[in-house]
């Protein structure tokens, strides 16, 4: 199961309602969660590595989910 996968569901079991909100993710959420993200009513995606799933980014635009690529900033 994926983070993005758990959070709905414990969202869900713990009644907190998520619609609207902002999740923040690793990585870009795959076409599972990103269905399961869409259905859920979430606004707003934020993540900060890429996944090779190319079809989310056209699923978000579709649904009207706003996403945003912030990239992880490695300091040495």
């Amino acid at each position: 199961m994926h983070a993005e996968q758990n959070a709905i569901i414990q969202a869900a079991i713990h009644g907190a309602s998520i619609s609207g909100a902002t999740i923040y993710c690793t990585h870009r959420p795959c076409i599972l969660c990103t269905k399961m993200i869409i259905n859920s009513n979430i606004k707003r995606v934020v993540y900060a590595t890429l996944y090779h799933d190319a079809d989310s980014p056209n699923f978000f635009r579709d649904a009207g989910v706003e996403v945003e690529y912030i990239p992880f900033e490695i300091k040495y």
